[in-house]
């Protein structure tokens, strides 16, 4: 959960792809109180779709985060959604008094092992997160992305790194 603390202990500063997750923003799912806090003022950087209560981000042109510069700059008061990294939100689906939402580990952060925690962890950040996004009165149902959603996601995932590849990038 969150640290508190700009200058805490930022574990991905070791990683081996320079922070990839962050140097390309894509689909980034953060509630109102986080856009205003940490993305308002930038949003010339990004693309912004709002989806009921939820905005997503992604950076133009495959670019990074713009709280980034050779480091997470907001690392401390991260969005949800980052620091529950390297589980990251789906699917999140709102009707009649309840919201429900996805998440899942299908990341390429090659510091998963280290990173992840238990799902039971992840499951209660996100819960809280909707909770408070959505108010108490909201029923809240938070499930494990397994199945056709995972191969829907690993084959997109093999056809961005075969497009990488063929424009000459680094796989």
């Amino acid at each position: 959960m969150k640290l508190g603390s700009n200058c805490v202990s930022n574990p991905c500063l070791k990683c081996p792809t320079d922070q990839s997750c962050c140097r390309e923003l894509h689909g980034l799912k953060i509630n109102e109180a986080e856009y205003t806090q940490l993305f308002a003022g930038k949003s010339e950087h990004l693309t912004v779709t709002r989806k009921g209560k939820l905005y997503e981000l992604s950076s133009l042109g495959n670019g990074p985060c713009p709280n980034w510069d050779q480091q997470c700059q907001v690392y401390g008061n991260r969005p949800m959604d980052c620091d529950l990294y390297p589980y990251t939100m789906g699917n999140v689906f709102e009707g009649d008094g309840e919201v429900y939402a996805t998440y899942h580990s299908r990341t390429e952060c090659p510091l998963t092992a280290e990173l992840l925690g238990p799902r039971e962890n992840a499951e209660a950040m996100i819960r809280k997160f909707l909770t408070d996004t959505y108010g108490e009165h909201c029923k809240v149902t938070v499930r494990y992305d397994e199945g056709a959603a995972r191969l829907y996601h690993l084959a997109r995932r093999a056809a961005a790194k075969a497009k990488r590849v063929l424009a000459g990038e680094k796989a």
